[in-house]
């Protein structure tokens, strides 16, 4: 089936379509998603049920998500359904790899059982088995979210303390003829991945992902106009993980993962922020104070900061934010609504992909926000629209755990 979706998202992409909305195209929704329990096929023409994932009883819990792809089936909100078999060959615990081939959904089901061994590998997600006390994959790293600053201190916003947001990263793109240019950041989170914008990481006005070898990320930067900057490293980029669902109309699934080609290096201006596996994953977030890092322009019609900028403000509510942009799009679950509704304070052009951040318990920082898009720039009653990152958590943890 994941061909399907890959041809629909190529259709979509071709139908002219255009709202006044910036930091991102407008995207539009695919609903054509697997049911769960539907009949399928496995790789290797097993009989099995569709079911998410998480549920699947048969599934050891170590596969790379390049190992899973070709069992997906569809998807139940944001997270993966995959072929969960019901029919296992006695001799075979581990098919070889060479055999999975794509997914066929045209058979029936039969009911799971849990007396055979499994035959796929995912990251583990119960806290019990694989996570630390907060819920948190032990593969994430312990010590992040710590910043030299701990108070809470761009359109409104004012420049940065060097060192005060270690996790901030810009993502160049690299022109054959060695030129760097770049509108967009990231938030390092592992030693060798960045999470960042899906708009930020396809080429435009398309769905395929940037090649991989023209693209670097700076990391403990403060200024880029210091080419003398001691703290900044560059660092190349390995892979690019887009979103499967990603689709350039209604800013859904505006998440991807790049992972770096080497390890960074932690120190005081490079580490990685706390993702939010915590009570944040449930927590109504409206009202919290939250804080935007980025390079982007510091004025509606200004010009782009050389210096890291910060600006703080609160999460908006969600209901609000779903009337202010009815007319031009649907706000889901998916997104986070934050920024001054008088305008004064927002992201912008060249924010794209960057972090949005809390500051929870054990102070630490944690990421609950991707730059997205917005209605222009701090335009008065339009809140900046973020990608809620504690909506993607399973997606994360299946693309960081290879």
């Amino acid at each position: 089936m994941l061909w399907q979706y890959q041809v629909i998202q190529v259709l979509f992409a071709l139908i002219p379509f255009w709202i006044d909305i910036s930091l991102g195209q407008v995207l539009f929704e695919n609903s054509n998603t697997h049911s769960s329990d539907a009949s399928c096929l496995t790789p290797d023409g097993r009989r099995g049920n569709c079911i998410r994932w998480t549920k699947c009883i048969n599934i050891n819990q170590k596969l790379t998500w390049d190992q899973l792809r070709p069992f997906l089936c569809g998807f139940a909100g944001t997270e993966p359904n995959v072929c969960c078999p019901s029919i296992f060959p006695p001799e075979i615990s581990s098919p070889p790899l060479d055999r999975i081939s794509p997914v066929n959904n045209n058979s029936r089901t039969e009911n799971i059982t849990s007396e055979h061994k499994p035959i796929l590998t995912l990251p583990k997600t119960n806290p019990s088995e694989s996570s630390d006390k907060d819920g948190k994959p032990s593969f994430l790293p312990d010590d992040c979210g710590l910043s030299a600053f701990t108070d809470n201190r761009v359109i409104g916003g004012r420049k940065a303390e060097k060192g005060s947001w270690p996790w901030m990263v810009v993502i160049f793109q690299v022109k054959r003829s060695g030129f760097k240019s770049s509108d967009c950041g990231g938030a390092l989170v592992t030693a060798n991945h960045v999470i960042t914008a899906a708009h930020c990481a396809v080429k435009r006005n398309t769905i395929t992902p940037l090649d991989p070898k023209r693209l670097m990320v700076r990391l403990g930067v403060h200024d880029l106009g210091n080419a003398n900057d001691s703290d900044a490293i560059d660092i190349g980029v390995d892979a690019v993980r887009i979103h499967e669902r990603y689709d350039p109309r209604v800013h859904r699934n505006d998440i991807a993962v790049i992972r770096l080609s080497q390890l960074a290096p932690f120190s005081n201006s490079t580490s990685p922020v706390c993702l939010p596996y915590d009570s944040l994953r449930n927590e109504d977030l409206s009202g919290k104070s939250s804080t935007v890092t980025g390079f982007g322009l510091t004025s509606v019609n200004g010009s782009y900061s050389d210096v890291l900028m910060e600006v703080s403000f609160d999460i908006q509510d969600q209901e609000m934010c779903r009337r202010t942009y009815a007319s031009d799009l649907r706000i889901t679950n998916e997104h986070l609504c934050a920024g001054t509704l008088d305008g004064s304070k927002d992201s912008c052009q060249g924010d794209s992909g960057g972090p949005l951040v809390t500051f929870g318990k054990r102070k630490r920082y944690y990421l609950i926000g991707i730059v997205s898009f917005g209605k222009k720039c701090a335009l008065p009653g339009y809140p900046g629209v973020y990608t809620r990152v504690t909506e993607f958590l399973d997606w994360l943890t299946l693309n960081l755990a290879n």
